[in-house]
């Protein structure tokens, strides 16, 4: 029987988001919202998330297998074998579906404006809403 695992996510691979097929085959164990002990950026396209901040993060839980961690590990820069070279540090969190692989922005956050919402979502809609305004 292959190994499956719990991932939380938090931002584009969230269901209806651009990076959601990654995990299309795996199961929705449900959503939560973190204690405030995080920091959620903006870098673009997708966020970064950081510890030892003071923002609750919504959060989806997957259970994945073995290839899709292993996809999962490749989309997000993560090398097991040096944090170092890595884009994003895998690492655990708990969740109420169980421990849950969670993957840590590895750069600094100066010059990163925080989303305060802790909802990669609802900044993705007020940024959409912000362009129909400023272009």
């Amino acid at each position: 029987m292959e190994k499956r695992f719990l991932v939380a996510v938090y931002g584009s691979l969230m269901q209806g988001l651009h990076n959601h097929n990654y995990l299309e085959d795996s199961k929705l164990k449900g959503s939560f919202v973190t204690e405030p002990i995080y920091t959620l950026v903006d870098l673009g396209s997708f966020p970064g998330l950081y510890e030892n901040g003071t923002t609750s993060i919504n959060m989806e839980v997957y259970e994945v297998d073995e290839h899709t961690l292993a996809n999962l590990d490749i989309l997000e820069g993560y090398d097991e074998t040096n944090d170092d070279l890595s884009m994003y540090i895998r690492t655990s969190i708990s969740t109420p579906f169980g421990i849950a692989f969670i993957y840590l922005y590895n750069d600094n956050i100066e010059n990163k404006k925080p989303i305060l919402s802790g909802d990669w979502r609802e900044h993705l809609m007020f940024k959409k809403n912000l362009e129909k305004y400023v272009c």
